[in-house]
């Protein structure tokens, strides 16, 4: 399975990405939303691989928009474009200081986790005619996928499947709750509570976009509880800023949104008044009001106090590689290395690209933020709610790094997102704008013969 799953999804990826590039998008979600379930199947099978390759199957399909951003090299030097060369080069930065520091394997495969969300984003906003395909068929894997995720989720909280508990036993995870059943965190089909939380507080929010409702309502029902049960707190946090977020927007919209949360509270109403989904829900929510008192809160306050000042007087940097799941490759036991656990994105950034590929990668984002959101269109429910979903992964920066991986998947995706839709609404009014002024001439020229301006030579002065 290891090996066949590849050999069946990148051909598919591939035909896809040549020919039917909407399917494409879906199909690449998909491998995101269901491949760390497919890992533990295989694992279920064969035993505990702490390096599987079925891993690397949704960044390799990902990253077949790379061969977009080779065609459009020239499209780089353009205003819209330039962010993505100062991103660039602040990333080969960071991938020279860590081949240095750690080795070709750790620093390459950390780089394909910074780079192909990047990538990807590109592939969408450099395509922006593709704009409504793209935004339909975003909306409606997020739906299903919603709708799949949170109903697996229940299932394994209430049986918890036995290749589900034979990876949490032997995963060195000490965040992700019991392995038995009412006593686990809920991850559904990915990996852990924290990268399911970004996916479902993403898709929750995008289902205020959705009208079909015999998709809405089941999908937020379920997607709502198994986000809940996930116990994800800085997600959680991140669903409230984007909330909020979208309801300081100028628009028609805010009558959906209230409906649609008032239809979710009502069906899942009866789950959270009683039973052990209301018991686990309620005393996370307890640990909110109690955040002083909380252990997870204490040991991250420390982390900053003692970290920070580390983190940010590293000149040159650690280079990829230094940080996350890449430190398994630098040492032949295939263990986390001193930083492989970093819950801070604030933090891990400086750390890992140094202040000059800070300073670039920063300045990009950055650039690329002021573009998303100022004068985009206020009608475009689906890019305000991308916006918002960018707003609520940078503030949860502050407690994991939502830049790569799965959470920079999210962030760049949306991110470019909201900039297609606003390059679009930009043209289609200058389009509108130029039909109307071709009209007004040819008004014009048609009741003013008697002063000598031929209907020709008038568009041909303006």
């Amino acid at each position: 399975m290891n090996y066949a799953y590849l050999a069946a999804t990148l051909p598919v990826g591939v035909l896809l990405y040549w020919r039917r590039p909407g399917l494409y998008v879906g199909f690449t979600w998909w491998l995101w939303f269901l491949t760390p379930e497919v890992r533990r199947l295989a694992d279920y099978v064969q035993g505990w691989n702490p390096i599987n390759p079925v891993m690397l199957v949704p960044y390799l399909v990902s990253a077949l928009t790379i061969f977009t951003l080779l065609h459009h090299l020239p499209k780089l030097l353009l205003n819209r474009f330039f962010p993505f060369v100062l991103i660039g080069l602040g990333l080969l930065y960071a991938y020279a200081v860590g081949i240095y520091r750690v080795g070709i394997p750790s620093a390459t495969y950390h780089l394909l986790e910074f780079s192909v969300p990047i990538a990807f984003g590109f592939y969408l906003v450099v395509h922006w005619r593709k704009y409504p395909l793209y935004r339909r068929t975003i909306q409606r894997t997020f739906a299903w996928g919603v709708l799949v995720m949170g109903v697996y989720g229940l299932i394994q909280f209430l049986y918890l499947p036995p290749w589900d508990r034979y990876w949490m036993s032997s995963a060195p995870l000490t965040s992700i709750g019991e392995p038995y059943p009412l006593g686990v965190r809920v991850f559904s089909t990915l990996n852990s509570p924290q990268p399911f939380g970004a996916v479902m507080m993403a898709g929750l929010l995008l289902l205020f976009c959705e009208r079909r409702l015999f998709l809405r309502w089941p999908a937020a029902a379920a997607g709502y509880v198994s986000f809940l049960l996930s116990l994800a707190r800085t997600a959680w946090g991140g669903w409230l800023v984007a909330l909020l977020f979208i309801l300081t927007q100028r628009g028609h919209f805010r009558s959906r949104v209230f409906v649609t949360l008032a239809g979710t509270a009502l069906l899942t109403l009866p789950l959270f008044a009683f039973g052990p989904v209301a018991d686990t829900i309620n005393s996370r929510l307890q640990t909110i009001a109690e955040i002083r008192q909380d252990s997870s809160f204490r040991a991250r306050t420390e982390f900053y106090a003692e970290f920070l000042p580390q983190a940010f007087s590293k000149v040159i940097g650690e280079g990829l590689g230094s940080t996350g799941l890449g430190t398994k490759l630098s040492n032949e036991q295939a263990t986390l290395g001193p930083y492989g656990s970093f819950d801070s994105g604030v933090m891990e950034i400086p750390l890992v690209l140094g202040w000059p590929g800070t300073m670039l990668y920063i300045g990009g984002l950055i650039w690329l933020l002021v573009y998303a959101f100022r004068n985009s269109n206020p009608e475009d429910l689906f890019a305000v709610v991308s916006r918002s979903i960018v707003v609520a992964l940078l503030t949860m920066l502050l407690a994991d790094d939502t830049t790569d991986g799965l959470p920079g998947m999210l962030l760049w995706s949306f991110l470019c997102l909201a900039i297609a839709g606003k390059v679009q609404f930009i043209q289609t009014l200058r389009r509108g704008g130029n039909v109307a002024a071709a009209k007004n001439r040819r008004k014009v020229g048609h009741v003013e013969p008697s002063k000598g301006v031929a209907r020709g030579a008038w568009l041909r002065s303006d």
